[in-house]
């Protein structure tokens, strides 16, 4: 009997289907994987819930993170049977300027809708490339991955820390990178999900300071479990004296993150921010959109505004180091609040809706 593939769907608003399809089909330069964990991104929110979806996904194609087991590749490969890995979303061209340069697998032109059409992009381009029926996605039993954007775990990392290292703890370490987060700076996080759940855990093993923007109680109980220590309501009329009372001479906080998208947010870090100071945006809501005055906000300030989706292929290797830290492995514990075989992914993604959690993990094999 020849194998096929068990992908997840959700073909209307809050009902998902398992779907079997053939089993995925390979060219030289792509491996399929076994897929062990594919942690919940925006499925659990915006597609579960609106059925809305981003350029790359449709109801037949979920989740761009994961980790597994190399269960086939081409002659020559530079991976075996049996490797196991991380999947880096997207495609890999080697040609572009993202490719050259060591930057984030997203802005690979394979990746860009733009340049190759919706159908030939991302995650979608990587089935049409290897004319394969599926696996292009990580909810799924198996999935195709380019060779350029898999990364072998080491031994002392177990999946399930390994799983942190696309929309977590990898979007937190890669963007930390680019800002240059350093021992005794600090941190202000606000619109804490799963991605800035991932920047606390990044500053902390920076050994930075981190204070906390927020209003849920039960996510707040998580960042105290990581280790926490301030907290700040942005509804109180004096945040923002609360905020800089914790810095140095109340000058401000070195850098500030938004994981929510929202301006609510992004309006209030920006404000906190001392001169010269960073102002990162991880996060992003569909059709928010924040007014500001290049000159009163960027320029007067002297603030670097800076963000990226996930992680840069010069960061790999410091991740991995990273992940092998028993804290870190210890915050992602308290990260990871909830696992689901993959079919029970409804009660997963109503958990991710209802925003008492942290992050959530499906395993496509049970």
């Amino acid at each position: 009997m020849s194998k096929t593939n068990l992908v997840l769907t959700i073909p209307e608003p809050g009902k998902f289907e398992l779907v079997e399809k053939p089993y995925p089909k390979i060219k030289a330069g792509y491996a399929i994987i076994q897929m062990e964990i594919a942690p919940v991104c925006l499925e659990g929110s915006r597609i579960w819930a609106e059925h809305d979806f981003e350029f790359h996904d449709d109801p037949e194609h979920l989740g761009h993170e994961g980790v597994g087991t190399v269960v086939e590749v081409h002659d020559g490969s530079s991976y075996k049977v049996g490797d196991r890995v991380v999947v880096f979303q997207g495609d890999h061209c080697g040609q572009c300027h993202a490719c050259r340069h060591g930057l984030s697998p997203t802005y690979c032109d394979y990746n860009d809708p733009e340049i190759h059409g919706v159908e030939q992009s991302a995650l979608k381009g990587i089935e049409c490339r290897n004319e394969s029926e599926s696996g292009g996605f990580a909810m799924a039993k198996y999935r195709i991955a380019p060779e350029a954007n898999l990364y072998r775990i080491p031994d002392g990392v177990d999946f399930r820390y390994a799983a942190a290292a696309n929309c977590s703890f990898g979007v937190g370490f890669s963007n930390q990178e680019l800002m240059n987060v350093k021992a005794g700076e600090t941190v202000l996080v606000g619109g804490v999900g799963f991605i800035a759940m991932g920047h606390i855990i990044s500053a902390l093993y920076r050994n930075a300071t981190v204070i906390a923007l927020m209003r849920n109680p039960y996510r707040a109980g998580l960042l105290r479990d990581m280790g926490v220590q301030h907290f700040v309501n942005p509804d109180d009329a004096d945040w923002l004296e609360q905020v800089k009372a914790l810095t140095y001479e109340g000058q401000g906080v070195d850098h500030a993150v938004d994981g929510s998208g929202v301006t609510y947010y992004q309006e209030k870090l920006m404000a906190a921010t001392r001169k010269y100071g960073t102002v990162n945006f991880s996060g992003h809501t569909p059709g928010a959109k924040i007014d500001f005055s290049p000159l009163h906000h960027v320029i007067d300030p002297a603030h670097q505004l800076v963000g990226q989706h996930d992680v840069r292929t010069i960061d790999r290797e410091g991740l991995m180091r990273a992940l092998l830290n028993k804290d870190v492995q210890r915050m992602i514990d308290v990260m990871v609040t909830h696992e689901f075989p993959m079919s029970r992914a409804g009660e997963a993604f109503d958990i991710q809706v209802s925003k008492q959690c942290g992050k959530i993990y499906l395993y496509p094999q049970a």
